[in-house]
């Protein structure tokens, strides 16, 4: 530590500067600039998981056209001659349902999908019925007894003796009545489809 200044002046003890002519006596530490931390990376946009296909492999859309065809079944059997109003307002609930449950707006392609798979159990459920119906009567011994009061129940006991008839006709109902219950269901889940997909964002489309 030196005693005095290059100007000439006696420094006190421990001076830092000098009093005459303000010359740093003493190099002092530059204290480092401490940078500023950097900004941690952005979170990772995930992307959104892709929809699943409306089939039998998705599970929800299976079991939603299950429960809206037995809905439509019991309206059925309360008011048969209705049933295309049952199966088209099928198809619409289990797409406004779908919807409802995942978020995702469904496509008319898609609607219809759910629709089939709607239309497939009503025709099934109907199809089960119908026979329950028949056997009971037939055990009960009440279809003798339409047989013979019933023109319309004479003319199938008459297929029944006519075993190759009975079978093309027996293979014609069903497959209408298939086409019809599942056109009517599709008909409505397209329908639900237009409808209800206009509120929902265009990118889940």
């Amino acid at each position: 530590m030196p005693e005095f200044c290059t100007c000439g002046a006696e420094l006190p003890p421990d001076a830092r500067f000098c009093h005459k002519c303000a010359k740093p006596q003493r190099d002092e530490p530059v204290a480092a600039e401490l940078e500023p931390p950097a900004p941690p990376p952005p979170a990772p946009i995930l992307p959104l998981a892709p929809p699943k296909p409306i089939g039998f492999h998705n599970p929800l859309a299976v079991r939603l056209g299950f429960m809206t065809a037995m809905l439509a079944s019991f309206f059925n059997v309360l008011l048969f001659y209705a049933f295309p109003l049952w199966l088209v307002a099928a198809g619409f609930l289990c797409v406004y349902v779908y919807q409802r449950r995942t978020g995702e707006a469904l496509t008319m392609n898609n609607g219809a999908r759910i629709g089939w798979i709607t239309g497939l159990f009503s025709f099934i459920a109907y199809t089960v019925l119908s026979t329950l119906t028949v056997i009971s009567l037939i055990q009960s011994g009440e279809y003798l007894k339409l047989v013979k009061s019933n023109p319309v129940f004479q003319q199938q006991q008459q297929l029944l003796d006519t075993p190759g008839l009975l079978v093309f006709e027996v293979v014609f109902i069903l497959t209408l009545l298939f086409v019809v219950f599942t056109a009517l269901a599709i008909a409505g889940g397209v329908l639900g489809a237009k409808l209800l997909g206009k509120d929902r964002p265009a990118a889940v489309r």
